[in-house]
């Protein structure tokens, strides 16, 4: 039995060791490139007490005026935005946000960071936009269910899952939903004549839509879900279809520029029975290496006995194509298989940080939030 233990033990502190122990072959694969994202040996560490969930649909850092640094994190089926000070790696506070009530903001799906006073709220179903303070008190609500509109514009979400991501301008809020139709009505419509991101005019309470859609080849192997993203980057806008190689970028959001970013470990546009699909699941900007990171979950079988549901959440094997200002391609970093949890991420002065409290990982611990830090490398070929 000490021998069985000792062994086991062994093989913990071997997986937690950074979990690389494929290290030498991915250096391989992710070779003859121009910029790489390395590991490095920094971490950030918060514990949780038992009311936080170890997993977030949206979590954005914020710097506040006196220049010190917080992640909010919305707390998964809770309500509860958890706000962590990152550089004293502890919580700061939990603000609670009510269902129902005159502070009701319903179940909430997603967090905009305004200020440290000022949180818009999506929230499921509803087709309402909340603004809540520190305290989670309701200051104001958008109702656009009842402006004018000439598209049907269903509830909206603003969350880093899919980097869905509210937009504002004066009066207007540019705000991402997904399109008013079942998958069983999908090809009803066609591909180009989707809507899904709504221009919500406050002051002349209007709600149209941006004359964008998904391409008008979408379906045509076979049936893809519309599924997407929408983030605000150096005032331009970007579209990262989901399950298509194809990104799009516009100054004015009426113009589009069409780029095709290709994975070279994943297709998007092949589905095979008993797989689960690869997808681009995201596109994030980097402000302050001024690239783009875009998620490529890779193709999954289950034959490691998971249930789908894990696999959709906990993707086994993913890596981050990076991209300069311009969408030009200049890397692509595959990542050790069921160390990183691929919904947990963000973005500060240093680098990027990955969470580590993927269940799969041996070293995860439900009771502590822990990120890695990921450095943008130019590898010397």
């Amino acid at each position: 039995m000490k021998y069985l233990a000792l062994v086991f033990i062994t093989i913990i502190i071997v997986s937690c060791n950074h979990t690389l122990s494929n290290k030498e072959e991915l250096d391989k694969k992710n070779a003859q490139q121009l910029f790489s994202l390395v590991p490095q040996d920094k971490h950030l560490t918060f514990e949780l007490n038992n009311r936080i969930v170890n997993r977030s649909v949206s979590l954005m850092p914020y710097t506040d005026k006196d220049s010190t640094r917080y992640l909010y994190y919305l707390s998964d089926y809770t309500n509860l935005i958890c706000v962590f000070n990152i550089d004293e790696q502890k919580l700061e506070k939990i603000i609670k946000l009510e269902y129902n009530g005159p502070d009701g903001v319903g179940n909430v799906n997603g967090i905009e960071v305004i200020s440290s006073d000022s949180i818009y709220v999506t929230s499921n179903l509803s087709k309402k936009l909340f603004l809540v303070n520190h305290e989670g008190k309701l200051i104001s609500s958008i109702d656009y269910s009842k402006y004018k509109q000439d598209y049907l514009i269903s509830a909206p979400t603003s969350r880093t899952l899919e980097n869905m991501r509210m937009s504002f301008k004066d009066s207007v809020i540019l705000l991402p939903f997904y399109p008013p139709v079942g998958s069983g009505n999908y090809k009803n419509t066609n591909p180009e004549d989707l809507r899904f991101i709504a221009v919500i005019d406050t002051a002349d309470k209007k709600a149209e839509t941006l004359n964008v859609g998904f391409p008008e080849d979408y379906w045509e192997d076979q049936y893809k879900p519309a599924w997407f993203g929408f983030i605000k980057a150096e005032n331009r806008f970007y579209i990262n279809y989901t399950y298509d190689d194809r990104i799009l970028e516009s100054k004015n959001g009426i113009n589009w520029i069409e780029h095709v970013v290709k994975s070279k470990y994943a297709n998007v546009n092949v589905k095979r029975k008993n797989e689960l699909r690869a997808a681009y699941s995201r596109l994030m900007y980097d402000p302050f290496r001024r690239v783009f990171y875009r998620f490529v979950e890779h193709t999954q079988t289950n034959n490691g006995g998971r249930t789908r549901k894990d696999m959709v959440r906990f993707p086994a094997k993913f890596s981050v194509i990076i991209l300069d200002s311009e969408m030009n391609k200049i890397g692509e970093t595959i990542f050790p298989e069921d160390t990183y949890e691929l919904n947990g991420y963000f973005v500060t002065q240093e680098g990027l940080y990955m969470s580590l409290s993927n269940p799969f990982n041996p070293c995860y611990d439900v009771n502590t939030l822990k990120f890695e830090l990921l450095k943008l490398n130019k590898d010397e070929n």
